[in-house]
């Protein structure tokens, strides 16, 4: 998304940072083993790479990831290490952070690459660096792209940059939120689904795929369109006269997890908090944003309303009794929800991360399938894709001396700009629809996605709440989770004033925390 520098750019840069010392140049990257926190993230495969390439055996995109860090300690005169913490999962690893940073140990590695929850908590603690204060520093948050606009976010104010993050950290895109749909099935069923969604049949030679992408494109994407598609796709193959899991359905929901709640909630184009300056001259953080929580929970209303009135009508289902991971018709989890989208039974699979996108159950499937964002409120709204906390991001420990952190900056900035091709291969590799004579439609659905993650804020305040445990399950998402999420908006108003109050001292104190965080300049 950003562009990218000329290669002359790193060539000048190159004789700086090797330069420095021998120690400085020797880099020491922390990133989280797959298979031990709740995500979808493969970033020894992504991030890291192999060890060693072989032709002809070593996927193409590994020898990418190999060619792409290795030209980047060339050029720069580095050299890397990675190191995995693999006995720590999810919501765990902040607290090794943390001690690892404060108590100022010499095995602490220069960058931790991890889960956006675990650094958030972690930045809270001054874990990190500023990068607004190394001087020199080659990674440029000023740069234009949807990456500076989220992690402008991410940073709860806007005005200090701890996290470094770009499309070098692949999970990041792999865990954007995304709407997949049976594109097949779509346009198979025209003759039902375009009179509902245009009110009249298609042209001769006009195919609905194609014509709901322009929808989607001109933002007449929103839950009230979702809820056509699902009522006119709709077949009640058991006759009980409702929805069920063994019907033929619009959209398959898995209410049981705090991902797909967090996905919905968060992507509906509403935003939950104002922002304003502190005019108090005698303030000590004037002219400081701060943050605050809505007067009233109208937004919060609208997105349960909206929501709702999908999955209590007909074609939507929503598991809210199933394991998470069960994969039977008789505990059907989002296992199993994917494994009905992946035999053509559903035309929407549900809130997923691209990422997800992966598994077996699409990969196999014989239809086509293709994405697209997940659906907003009304159709004023701009699209706003969340990259839930699955995501990694990088982050330099504030313990880490300025001019390793320059050579850090650059070797991550270089490998983000080299990872046009990757990323590219990857998505191949992900949306199955984006490889057949059809691509144009994923192309300008990821291009809308990759334009809508604006805003990743409102998440990361909501997971900040969790580390006061009497307010920790008012978080938003947390209330549509399960089985709420068929509630309107009767069953919420009351919540979010018997909440909001304690919530917003909290915040407070958080903000003052962040406001009183050093700058490298002053720990070094």
């Amino acid at each position: 998304p950003e562009e990218t520098a000329a290669p002359s750019d790193w060539e000048e840069i190159a004789p700086e940072i090797q330069g420095l010392s021998a120690n400085d140049r020797s880099l020491r990257i922390q990133l989280s083993a797959f298979g031990n926190s709740e995500k979808t993230s493969k970033n020894d495969q992504f991030v890291a790479g192999p060890d060693e390439v072989e032709e002809g055996v070593t996927p193409e995109i590994q020898v990418m990831v190999y060619n792409r860090n290795n030209a980047a300690c060339e050029l720069l005169g580095v050299s890397t290490d990675y190191v995995y913490w693999s006995d720590l999962g999810w919501g765990k690893q902040h607290e090794r952070i943390t001690t690892l940073t404060h108590g100022n140990d010499p095995d602490a590695p220069d960058l931790f690459v991890d889960m956006i929850y675990d650094l958030g908590y972690a930045t809270l603690s001054g874990d990190f660096k500023d990068i607004w204060s190394i001087p020199g520093a080659c990674f440029d948050f000023n740069t234009s792209g949807w990456m500076t606009s989220y992690m402008a976010n991410m940073s709860l104010t806007g005005d200090r940059a701890y996290v470094l993050a770009g499309d070098y950290f692949l999970d990041l895109l792999r865990a954007m939120a995304v709407l997949p749909f049976n594109v097949d099935m779509m346009d198979a069923n025209a003759d039902v689904l375009a009179p509902a969604l245009f009110g009249e049949a298609l042209s001769v030679g006009e195919t609905l795929s194609n014509r709901f992408f322009d929808l989607v494109e001109e933002g007449d994407w929103t839950w009230a369109t979702l809820g056509k598609l699902c009522e006119a796709i709709w077949l009640d193959l058991d006759g009980d006269g409702q929805n069920s899991i063994g019907d033929r359905l619009g959209l398959l929901g898995d209410g049981h997890t705090g991902m797909d709640s967090a996905i919905i909630l968060y992507s509906a184009g509403e935003h939950l908090f104002d922002t304003y300056l502190i005019e108090d001259t005698t303030s000590p953080y004037y002219h400081k944003q701060w943050i605050k929580y809505a007067d009233s929970a109208t937004a919060l209303c609208d997105i349960f309303d909206a929501v709702s009135s999908v999955y209590n009508g007909q074609g939507a289902w929503a598991n809210k009794d199933a394991e998470a991971d069960g994969n039977t018709p008789e505990n059907p989890g989002r296992a199993y929800c994917n494994i009905k989208f992946g035999q053509g039974e559903a035309l929407f699979a549900g809130a997923n991360v691209l990422g997800a996108l992966e598994e077996d159950a699409f990969q196999t499937m014989e239809d086509l399938y293709s994405i697209v964002p997940m659906p907003k409120v009304n159709a004023e709204n701009e699209y706003n894709t969340v990259i839930h906390n699955v995501g990694d991001a990088g982050a330099i420990s504030i313990r880490t001396t300025p001019g390793k952190a320059r050579a850090l900056a650059a070797f991550l900035q270089y490998c983000t700009e080299m990872s046009g091709e990757i990323r590219d291969e990857f998505l191949e590799i992900v949306t199955k629809y984006k490889t057949t004579i059809y691509n144009q439609g994923t192309d300008r659905m990821l291009d809308i996605i990759y334009d809508s993650v604006v805003n990743g804020r409102d998440k990361a305040i909501e997971d900040i709440m969790t580390n006061n445990p009497s307010i920790k399950w008012s978080r938003w998402h947390a209330i549509m989770q399960g089985g709420r999420l068929l509630l309107d908006s009767s069953a919420v108003v009351d919540k979010y004033e018997g909440a909001v109050e304690a919530k917003q001292e909290y915040l407070d104190e958080k903000l003052v925390e962040w406001y009183s965080l050093p700058t490298s300049a002053a720990v070094e």
